[in-house]
């Protein structure tokens, strides 16, 4: 009898396996999470000058800066996440490009495709509220792609959302900025932390 629900474990295990993609790491997350925190604090910092003036004007020269330094660290996060994850999926012997992971990508394309085509509208007519489009979008994409890959992603999509929304109310630029720093970088360091402690920890 132990033998047969041993023998049923590793059949639900190998088709759980088989589902889910499962090369994701927790690296990635932290990486992504570090890389966030500092780009939040560059914009900051970028536009301190502006508010000391009584106002934040959002001229050419400006917004160029901000999508500059949002342009750096989506390529940086994405190379660490790509790097981590290849990793991690030949450490298990693993092939990352599956039907389960074109899934996954798929599920995600259509909410950050239409998300960074509404921040490009924002950018022109109200870019106040970037912070807020960035987070409920990727929110709303990791919501549709948590159903290939770990349940836990929800958690991290429903964090998103909620920061999304809460920036989006923010009354001054310095709290909305506080919200996606929050998103992108300390919920992905935490997330990150717990991942690795939880699936990858030897």
């Amino acid at each position: 009898m132990e033998k047969h629900l041993q023998d049923l474990s590793e059949i639900r295990s190998l088709m759980e396996r088989s589902s889910k993609f499962i090369s994701l790491s927790g690296l990635s997350g932290i990486s992504a999470g570090l890389i966030a925190t500092i780009g939040g604090v560059v914009a900051y910092f970028t536009l301190l000058p502006m508010d000391k003036m009584g106002v934040v004007f959002y001229d050419n020269q400006l917004l160029y800066t901000l999508v500059t330094i949002g342009a750096v660290v989506l390529v940086l996060s994405l190379s660490f996440s790509i790097f981590f994850t290849l990793r991690k999926a030949k450490a298990n012997g693993a092939s990352v490009w599956t039907s389960t992971s074109k899934r996954l990508l798929e599920s995600m394309l259509v909410p950050l495709i239409t998300g960074g085509l509404f921040c490009l509208y924002l950018l022109k007519h109200a870019p106040h509220l970037i912070d807020a489009a960035t987070l409920i979008f990727y929110g709303l994409a990791l919501l549709s792609a948590s159903k290939y890959t770990y349940d836990d992603i929800k958690k991290v999509a429903y964090l998103e959302i909620i920061l999304g929304l809460l920036a989006g109310l923010a009354t001054h630029w310095s709290i909305s900025l506080l919200f996606w720093t929050l998103g992108f970088g300390v919920v992905h360091i935490v997330y990150g932390i717990i991942m690795y402690n939880k699936y990858e920890r030897a």
